[in-house]
C-alpha cells in the first residue's frame, strides 16, 4: 500500500513537471522578432487589408488586430524514440532517421524533363528559445516532420491534410494511451523569400490544424474555431538544407534519399482579429 502511495506520488510529480516545462517554453518565449526579417515574410492579409506581423507585435495586448509571439524553436537532432501520433485506434511513428541532425530529405524523381530532386520532408528536433533554461524539459520530446494525412483525429479536426508539422509530446501525460499527451501543428507555405544560394528560403506558414491531446495549448499558435485568431510559423535564419547538385541522373537512382543537414528557427505567432 505504501509503495503504490509512492508510486503515485512520484507520476503526479512527473506529470506537473511536464506541464510546467510547456508552460515554460511559452512564458520564456521571446517577445519581438530578429531584426532581420524581410517584410516580404511578415505581410499578412486580414479582413482584406494588410498588416505586418512586426507592428502588430508592437500593439497593446488589448488592440484588435494585435499579435503574440507564442514560442520559438531552433532545429536540433531528431529524437531518439520519438512517441507514435494519431488515435487510440491508429498510432503512426513519424518518418524520420532517429538520433540523426536536423535536415532537410529529398526523394530523386523522374519527371517529363528527365530526373531530379524533390523536397521530401523535414527530419529534426527541436530546442526552445527561451529567456531562461526550462526545468524538467527532459520530460517533453520535440520534433518537426512531415505529416502524412490520412488519419481522422475526429471533431473538430477531422482528418488534417498532409504537411510540415510541429510537435510537442509529453509521454507521461499519455493517460494509458501511446497517441495522447501531445500537440500538433500543421501548416502550409503561404510566402518563400529567398535567403542566399546555399540556404533553404525563409518562409511564412498559416495554421491549416492544431490537434491537442490531452497536453496544455501554450506550445503552439492556433486557429480557433470563433474566427477570434490565426495562427502562423516562421521559418527564419535559415542555414544549409538545399538539394544535391549531383546523383539524381538515371532510373537506377529514382526513390533514393539524401539528408541535406540544415538549421533554422521557428516563431508560433497569435494574431488576434477580433474582441
Amino acid at each position: 500500500m505504501a509503495l503504490g502511495g509512492c508510486d503515485d506520488d512520484e507520476d503526479d510529480d512527473e506529470k506537473a513537471a511536464a506541464t510546467e516545462a510547456v508552460k515554460q517554453i511559452s512564458q520564456g518565449a521571446p517577445t519581438s522578432l530578429p531584426a532581420n526579417v524581410p517584410d516580404e515574410v511578415l505581410r499578412v492579409m486580414l479582413g482584406g487589408v494588410e498588416y505586418n506581423l512586426r507592428e502588430l507585435l508592437s500593439r497593446p495586448s488589448e488592440s484588435r488586430p494585435s499579435a503574440h509571439i507564442v514560442a520559438a524553436y531552433q532545429t536540433g537532432s531528431t529524437p531518439a524514440d520519438p512517441p507514435p501520433f494519431g488515435t487510440s485506434d491508429v498510432a503512426v511513428l513519424p518518418d524520420y532517421t532517429r538520433e540523426a541532425p536536423a535536415a532537410q530529405v529529398y526523394e530523386c524523381r523522374q519527371n517529363a524533363s528527365g530526373f531530379a530532386w524533390a523536397f521530401l520532408q523535414p527530419e529534426a528536433g527541436l530546442q526552445p528559445i527561451t529567456a531562461e533554461p526550462i526545468p524538467a524539459l527532459e520530460k517533453l520530446v520535440l520534433d518537426h516532420f512531415r505529416y502524412p494525412a490520412g488519419i481522422d483525429f475526429g471533431p473538430p479536426t477531422g482528418t488534417p491534410p498532409v504537411g510540415p508539422a510541429w510537435r510537442v509530446s509529453a509521454p507521461v501525460l499519455d493517460e494509458g494511451a501511446s497517441t495522447a499527451g501531445q500537440t500538433l501543428f500543421i501548416g502550409s507555405v503561404e510566402a518563400t523569400v529567398a535567403n542566399g544560394p546555399g540556404n533553404v528560403p525563409l518562409l511564412r506558414l498559416a495554421n491549416v490544424a492544431r490537434i491537442d491531446r490531452g497536453l496544455p495549448s501554450e506550445v503552439f499558435s492556433r486557429t480557433t474555431s470563433d474566427g477570434t485568431q490565426t495562427g502562423y510559423v516562421l521559418r527564419l535564419d535559415t542555414a544549409g538544407g538545399i538539394a544535391p547538385p549531383t546523383g539524381c541522373d538515371g532510373t537506377s537512382d529514382v526513390g533514393k534519399r539524401e539528408r541535406v543537414p540544415y538549421a533554422a528557427d521557428y516563431y508560433f505567432i497569435d494574431v488576434f482579429t477580433t474582441p
